[in-house]
């Protein structure tokens, strides 16, 4: 693959960080052995390099705290490369600052581990729960944490590796509609509870993004499973069509992100 044209897949993003991700994917190429990322991609880009390692016969794995995570690590490997052989390169942890007298946020915990002088990168997503930080991290991170982390707010806290079984699963609310299409600009109005005349300036703004890319055409179908961002509204999966009605519309089961 051409580096220039690799760079022009993503053009609003850093440069340094894409040339990073250029060195190791090269690097895989060269050595025909898995090359490990050190940090934690946003969905824009971890979304772009699976049709990237198709086009050059490589794999593509990514390491996020659950599944349906945004921030993920990637890990290059040749093409048919056993993955049960793949190094152990992360560490799930939990951030037990349990007290009776005040209630952390999400910003609480990441506040903390910033303020050790860390890049939002070295760590996936947070999930907080009962004043417990749910997090993902490299294990050369997770030892400086561990040794260097004992207070949130002046609530003491309590570090430990965990499973994955152990972290909670993500909440959702559930929302059935009825639409006349599954077009971009009639999903849209549905999960805003708007008109499809704000539905289409929120996609023509580039303020709606699916699966995590812009769009702005509001003529795209949108499939099933597919996830929607709103920004400012939240993030949507398309979860379901429950079918047609009489008059020819579909009633649809939306899950919003809580």
């Amino acid at each position: 693959m051409n580096k220039k044209y690799f760079f022009n897949l993503f053009p609003n993003e850093d440069e340094f960080l894409i040339a990073s991700i250029w060195e190791d994917l090269s690097l895989c190429l060269d050595i025909d052995y898995p090359v490990y990322g050190s940090i934690f991609l946003p969905p824009q880009i971890w979304t772009k390099l699976y049709d990237v390692c198709t086009s050059i016969n490589l794999e593509i794995y990514t390491l996020g705290l659950t599944p349906d995570s945004e921030k993920k690590l990637v890990i290059f490997t040749p093409k048919f490369f056993d993955s049960s052989s793949l190094e152990e390169v992360v560490t799930y942890f939990k951030i037990d600052a349990s007290n009776k007298f005040k209630t952390l946020q999400h910003k609480d915990f990441l506040g903390t581990i910033m303020g050790l002088g860390f890049k939002r990168e070295i760590l996936g997503d947070i999930i907080v729960k009962d004043n417990i930080g749910y997090c993902i991290t490299t294990k050369d991170i997770f030892n400086i944490i561990k040794n260097n982390l004992s207070q949130i707010n002046t609530i003491p806290i309590n570090i430990s590796t965990i499973s994955t079984s152990q972290i909670p699963q993500l909440e959702f609310k559930e929302i059935t509609d009825t639409i006349s299409s599954f077009r971009l600009d009639s999903i849209i109005a549905s999960i805003a509870n708007s008109s499809r005349n704000i539905s289409t300036n929120l996609i023509e703004s580039g303020d709606v993004l699916v699966n995590y890319n812009i769009e702005k055409s509001k003529n795209k179908i949108i499939n099933i499973g597919s996830i929607i961002t709103i920004r400012k509204k939240g993030k949507f999966i398309l979860e379901k069509n429950l079918g047609e009605n009489k008059k020819g519309k579909f009633k649809i089961l939306i899950k919003q992100y809580i």
